[in-house]
């Protein structure tokens, strides 16, 4: 009876405990889905800005490169402009008997001049009347020039080639003025025009440089949720194998209770079975029959001293006198009235 009543205790005392276990372990898994979603949310709003981000990112590279372009623009203007004055102070200075700061011709001029010269010597070959030997003489001249221009085209750019006329040397220094000042003109509108758009795209970085921060900041708050999460999740897993073990123990102890209880009852079932219940009694007893055997059962009597007393007397008569007397008048007859 002790040994029951310590079971018992110890059972409940299990159960106690698994049942306070598998609550701990509910509140661990909400815990740790809470992080779960938690991260979700901050993962999604993530990807929301860093899209934003990649859009706002292309759009400036785009503003950026168009602006690039106009810059390159107005750059091409301004080394125009500025050939264009170096002609002009090489030209002066040409008026002047003088071949320039240094001596020496910029290629720019050198190619003008050979240019200028190679037109007036194919208007002089059209004149009629030439001499053969005059003409060879021109011709061998407009080559030697060729040549040296073919040696100065790689110098010079295609847009800073401009065409003078060296028999006018103030008329060419006045249209190259003029041309200067539109070069410049056109310099500083296109530097105009890239400031306006670059006053367009300032804020545009501030805007870039928020959502990146913006993301950055999601994103380690998502990171931080997923190692809260697998901390939660490492002690679920700790307190499952424990609930397990403690299920396992109840298990255990309920199987090796249920088979006491069986044994007890399969005792209690054979104490109780009579002889004619006992189908190995009856096997051996049919044999025995089938033997030839004699056969006795305990508990009952047959034959003739079935019915006879220990006194000698027949029971059967004893028992007819006493049904006789208590039938009361024998043999008289009732009246309509009893």
């Amino acid at each position: 009876m002790t040994d029951a009543t310590e079971q018992d205790g110890t059972d409940a005392d299990l159960r106690d405990q698994l049942k306070s276990m598998e609550g701990k372990l509910r509140r661990l898994r909400d815990i740790r889905q809470q992080h779960n979603d938690a991260g979700k949310r901050n993962a999604d709003s993530r990807n929301a800005i860093q899209k934003e981000y990649k859009k706002l990112r292309e759009e400036i590279n785009q503003l950026l490169t168009e602006n690039k372009e106009i810059r390159n623009k107005a750059k091409a203007h301004q080394a125009r402009r500025d050939a264009i004055q170096q002609q002009i102070r090489e030209l002066i200075g040409r008026s002047k008997n003088s071949r320039g700061e240094k001596g020496k011709k910029s290629p720019i001029l050198e190619l003008s001049e050979i240019q200028s010269q190679i037109d007036k010597l194919d208007t002089t070959l059209e004149i009629t009347g030439m001499t053969l030997d005059k003409e060879n003489k021109i011709l061998k001249l407009i080559k030697k020039h060729s040549v040296r221009k073919k040696e100065l085209e790689p110098l010079v750019e295609e847009s800073m080639r401009i065409k003078i006329d060296i028999e006018n040397i103030e008329g060419s220094i006045q249209e190259l003025k003029i041309e200067a000042d539109s070069e410049h003109a056109a310099m500083v509108e296109f530097h105009k025009e890239a400031d306006e758009l670059w006053e367009t795209i300032k804020p545009r970085f501030e805007e870039r440089d928020f959502k990146k921060a913006e993301g950055d900041r999601l994103h380690e708050a998502f990171v931080e949720c997923r190692k809260e999460a697998d901390e939660v999740h490492t002690q679920v897993v700790e307190m499952l194998e424990q609930v397990n073990q403690i299920r396992d123990k109840l298990k255990q102890e309920r199987l090796e209770a249920q088979s006491w209880i069986d044994d007890h009852n399969e005792a209690v079932r054979k104490a109780l079975t009579t002889p004619d219940q006992d189908e190995i009694l009856a096997g051996a007893l049919t044999e025995a029959l089938l033997a030839g055997s004699a056969v006795s059962f305990g508990g009952s009597e047959t034959g003739k001293n079935a019915n006879t007393r220990t006194d000698g007397r027949s029971s059967r008569k004893a028992n007819m006198r006493r049904g006789g007397a208590a039938r009361g008048h024998r043999g008289r007859t009732k009246t309509p009235e009893e």
